[in-house]
């Protein structure tokens, strides 16, 4: 059994529930083994560090020490890259009948674990979950784990290029579990053990296939079932069945040839009548499955999934369908690091990440460019957050054998990870492939092995869109892989002008019905201020919020008139950690994002989107932070979801109220500011509300 009292930081599921009227312990027990361990990085001495943790939080941000550019941060040398060794007693007394896993949601990237000096399991990557099976190696007393993370650049490993820092560590959270003989396989890919397939879904009814994966130990003995229950929101049993647990057959044909061995399985079908639908923010409903194992009548094993019953299409006229209703997916691009942690973040961080996506009214979230934490996905279910998830296939792939497993690998484990999530809705299987290649790299036939990456992919999933995002309009045969293809754009940013993104969309349409915007942004520093703002040079230390704000002014208004873009997802969501750069205030960050890497400070561009994508009556006054002023004339920008805006400079009203345009903004000109403090202010009223915002700003003597 596993010592601790529930008021421990460690969580078990040890609660009593009811199954047919009867009270029954749960059979599985989960320990959480965040907090304290010894780390050691390479030689250096042993020290205390709480898990997750990373040894690149300072270093992955210092900016350039060696000459590559910024595409190539995954490869760099300019942050500590080698091995770092955890180790902790784990919280456990061994009992002959029962199965011990350890989980981890997440480490970078080559790890090697042993308990008690006895190696358990490697895993290659360094966003999918891995799970080992430690039964055999624990013994009386105590138990040792120890976890050698190393994040050398590996030439066989995913990703081998791309703009960010590749922080290393134990940086998701890591638990123990403790299983009967008899248990939902939880060491498959790391996966739920709980595999849901929705055959049909109508407003009518709702047919779901329940294949659980059932993984007797080497004691175990007797003839399992699986029994499966369907719950809605209020806990009320809407369907139910059983399946006898057997060796997989032809409905894990697909899934053998795409995974490997297939651990014994049971197949229930339930029907769903009448069902409510999972319609993304509008309303993200989740039922629940339970699947639980039973061995000669006594329950072993008990394993709950969401479950958000949707359909998804693409219509070149309509754009995205959710359930047959049409949206322009309000997306963003979200990189996991932030200021001070790296990707060691908690889940209270990722809340907060969250809140600020959904506060924006974003619907969409891009993981750019690798699956994301368990939390993520959790939030984005709840809130009806429509995902693209995606294999981090980043510039450049590899056609070597070692190279070509290990990217299948990371798929696998991103589809039978998180392929139960009513949110995730497309699969993305590259980013910018052909982008900085090197003469060695343009001899590899890399449309051929993502052929096979795609082929793959529908093989686990055929119920959901491959997607990818291209830089390369020239290239057709890689831009024809996908079922549908993205772009990452970038005008006003990367040369042309913000009112370039109607050409780029016309020249990517050429050819084809519909196309997504994968990327598009401008570098903003909230310190770096200039009115009317000029456009800036990316390389170089100038950039002005404002001009963040005006360049996504204009592309937005090109994306939102044209149905034939069924999504665009800024880039990025919040600042982020590139080792390579050298531009912007400070070397080290990508400064696109519309939240600083701190998270303290959302810029102007943030609340242009939020006064366009969330109906909650507000008003924002932008140049906020350019509170030192040299001229006395200006002119003042407001973005207002509001029917009219009145501005007032020091008390009094400047002009008469101004109704917004169709983007959200209410403009003065020529408003004159007196020497030494002036207090800007704007009200603005909707349907009857009130709402007003306030700065100041000086002006020299």
């Amino acid at each position: 059994m596993l010592p601790f009292s529930l008021s421990h930081k460690a969580v078990a599921a040890v609660s009593l529930v009811l199954w047919g009227g009867v009270a029954v312990a749960e059979a599985r027990e989960t320990v959480d083994l965040s907090g304290p361990w010894m780390f050691a990085f390479e030689n250096e001495s042993a020290r205390t560090v709480d898990v997750p943790h990373t040894w690149n939080a300072e270093d992955g941000v210092t900016g350039r020490k060696t000459a590559k550019s910024p595409g190539f941060s995954v490869q760099s040398s300019s942050y500590k890259r080698g091995a770092g060794t955890y180790e902790r007693t784990l919280p456990v007394k061994p009992a002959r009948d029962k199965r011990y896993f350890v989980r981890f949601e997440g480490a970078s990237i080559v790890t090697d674990v042993a308990v008690n000096g006895k190696p358990v399991g490697k895993h290659e990557g360094a966003f999918g979950a891995f799970c080992f099976e430690i039964t055999d190696a624990l013994k009386e007393g105590d138990n040792t784990i120890t976890v050698k993370t190393d994040n050398t650049f590996n030439k066989n490993i995913l990703p081998l290029a791309g703009d960010f820092t590749m922080f290393g560590g134990l940086y998701r959270p890591v638990s123990l579990i403790e299983t009967e003989q008899t248990c939902i396989a939880p060491d498959f890919y790391a996966s739920p053990g709980v595999l849901i397939t929705q055959d049909k879904v109508t407003p009518s009814s709702a047919t779901v296939t329940v294949n659980t994966l059932v993984d007797a130990g080497k004691n175990a003995s007797g003839k399992a079932v699986v029994k499966v229950d369907i719950r809605d929101a209020k806990g009320k049993v809407v369907a139910s069945g059983t399946g006898e647990v057997k060796a997989p057959g032809k409905e894990a044909g697909a899934l053998a040839a795409a995974a490997g061995d297939v651990p014994d399985m049971a197949t229930v079908k339930l029907n769903v009548t009448r069902p409510v639908l999972w319609q993304g923010r509008q309303n993200p409903y989740l039922y629940t499955v339970t699947a639980r194992t039973f061995v000669d009548g006594k329950e072993t094993d008990c394993v709950e999934q969401p479950l958000g019953l949707r359909t998804m299409g693409i219509d070149p006229k309509r754009g995205f369908l959710l359930n047959g209703k049409p949206m322009q997916i309000k997306g963003v691009c979200r990189h996991q690091d932030m200021e001070g942690k790296g990707w060691a973040l908690s889940k209270a961080d990722e809340e907060r990440d969250m809140k600020l996506i959904l506060d924006m009214g974003a619907d969409g979230l891009r993981t750019a460019h690798y699956p994301q934490s368990n939390h993520i996905y959790d939030l984005c279910d709840k809130s009806g957050v429509v995902v693209w998830s995606e294999v981090p296939a980043v510039q450049v792939v590899s056609d070597d054998p070692e190279f070509v497993r290990n990217m299948k690998q990371q798929a696998t484990e991103m589809l039978l990870q998180h392929g139960n999530r009513p949110s995730v809705c497309m699969w993305g299987i590259f980013n910018e492939i052909g982008h900085l290649n090197t003469q060695a790299d343009r001899q590899v036939d890399m449309e051929s092995v993502l052929i096979g990456l795609k082929h793959h992919v529908k093989a686990l999933d055929g119920s959901r869109p491959v997607v990818a995002a291209t830089n390369q309009p020239g290239r057709q045969k890689l831009n024809g892989i996908p079922d549908y293809l993205a772009a990452n754009m970038y005008p006003g940013w990367y040369g042309s002008s913000p009112d370039g993104m109607k050409g780029a969309i016309n020249s990517y349409l050429k050819g084809r019905e519909t196309l997504a915007i994968s990327e598009y942004g401008h570098g903003a520093d909230v310190a770096t201020h200039e009115v009317p703002v000029e456009q800036p040079k990316p390389v170089s230390p100038h950039h002005p919020e404002e001009w963040q704000a005006f360049g996504h002014e204009r592309n937005y208004n090109a994306i939102r008139q044209r149905p034939e873009v069924w999504g665009a997802f800024v880039w990025n969501m919040f600042d982020f950690a590139s080792s390579e750069r050298q531009e912007g205030a400070k070397h080290g960050i990508n400064d696109k994002g519309l939240v600083t890497y701190d998270r303290e400070t959302p810029k102007d561009a943030y609340f242009f989107y939020k006064a366009n994508w969330n109906p909650e009556p507000m008003a924002y006054i932008t140049s906020r932070r350019y509170t030192d002023r040299k001229t006395a004339e200006t002119s003042v920008k407001v973005y207002t979801n509001c029917d009219s805006a009145i501005l007032y400079v020091n008390g009094k009203q400047v002009g008469n109220a101004v109704r917004p345009d169709d983007l959200r903004m209410a403009k003065w000109d020529k408003v004159q500011l007196e020497p030494g403090e002036n207090t800007v202010k704007v009200v603005a009223s909707c349907k009857g509300k009130t709402v007003s915002d306030i700065c100041t700003w000086h002006l020299a003597r």
